[in-house]
């Protein structure tokens, strides 16, 4: 009976461990998101003052809830750039119509246009039932991580893992969108991973149990998973980025290398971190603007990298700030061969 007693503990102790993160069923990126986030990147790119014009039918093409979100929240920041505040207050309210909320910031004015909205009769019902559509979520939310397999997976062969988290404010589509090579899809495990604080309907961040969250989900990745636990490499950009330079430098998880995008620097880093990086061979990439705001803690970062002999890589694009490349799944590639490169 008492052993009976024990087995019950221990299982009901390791679901309750469990309940911090929960996977979600693999889903490839729906083909209009993909066409949807490259459209708009041109119109932003453009200099001329260009209208993104969509009638119910167009609305309703779209029927994948990730790309409908999307659609919501981007042409309501399009329009309030071109100071079309009445399209861009009706298309928030109709995207609350459909049971989404948006990432709104009430004390520091985020986005900008929230005090152009103000101006609308409506604009104290549309906060209310934002608020109230968020708090009906969160109730519910948890962190998240989704795997994606090689197209070709043989379990009986080891892979390497690619362990993905957003930044300050994301989500699993974006990471999906944004990390997306022929190299992770064929010859990688992909997880990516969402933090269970809800900002917006696909705005989330990860909550100060982060750290359990993704070990939790890591540990259950590679007990169901043929992962190759010598060939981890931990992604993210800005504090995914800080999150991985954590996981790596308390050995939370066993990493090879790190994929850090414009990262921001945790300042608790000391000389015993850079050794117990070169004992354990651990290779850094970092991709940066040189107009990011944190670029010079990101250059002292790999000051001290090179002064320990760390193998690292520095990449510095004179054209961005706090962003991606436009040519990023070229240096995606080019960083996981340097990586996993045996020396």
């Amino acid at each position: 009976m008492k052993t009976l007693l024990f087995v019950i503990a221990v299982l009901l102790c390791r679901f309750s461990i469990g309940q911090g993160v929960v996977e979600i069923p693999f889903k490839s990126l729906d083909k209009d998101y993909v066409k949807l986030v490259n459209s708009i990147k041109e119109i932003e790119k453009s200099e001329s003052k260009q209208i993104i014009s969509l009638d119910e039918n167009d609305f309703e093409k779209f029927d994948d809830l990730d790309t409908r979100y999307l659609m919501f929240f981007k042409l309501s920041i399009h329009y309030a750039a071109l100071k079309e505040y009445d399209k861009c207050f009706e298309i928030l309210k109709k995207g609350q119509s459909e049971g989404f909320f948006f990432l709104f910031n009430y004390d520091g004015n985020y986005p900008s246009y929230l005090e152009e909205l103000k101006k609308f009769d409506g604009y104290q019902a549309l906060v209310d039932q934002n608020e109230s559509l968020k708090k009906e979520k969160e109730t519910t939310a948890k962190a998240e991580y989704m795997i994606q397999l090689p197209e070709d997976y043989n379990e009986n062969i080891k892979y390497p893992l690619m362990l993905n988290m957003h930044g300050g404010g994301g989500c699993i589509p974006d990471l999906q969108y944004l990390y997306n090579s022929p190299k992770l899809k064929n010859d990688f495990i992909v997880a990516y991973f969402q933090g269970n604080d809800m900002l917006g309907s696909y705005h989330r961040a990860f909550s100060r149990n982060w750290i359990e969250q993704v070990t939790t989900g890591y540990n259950q990745i590679i007990s169901k998973c043929s992962v190759d636990t010598t060939k981890i490499i931990l992604a993210g950009p800005s504090a995914g980025g800080v999150r991985s330079i954590h996981l790596a430098y308390k050995n939370e998880i066993p990493a090879r290398g790190l994929l850090l995008n414009f990262p921001v620097i945790p300042g608790s880093i000391k000389d015993t971190t850079y050794l117990e990086f070169k004992e354990r061979d651990l290779k850094v990439v970092q991709l940066c603007g040189e107009n990011d705001w944190a670029i010079q803690q990101q250059k002292e970062f790999a000051y001290w990298l090179d002064r320990y002999k760390i193998k690292n890589r520095f990449v510095v694009f004179p054209e961005i700030g706090h962003d991606f490349p436009e040519n990023f799944q070229h240096h995606l590639e080019t960083s996981i061969e340097f990586l996993l490169k045996e020396d």
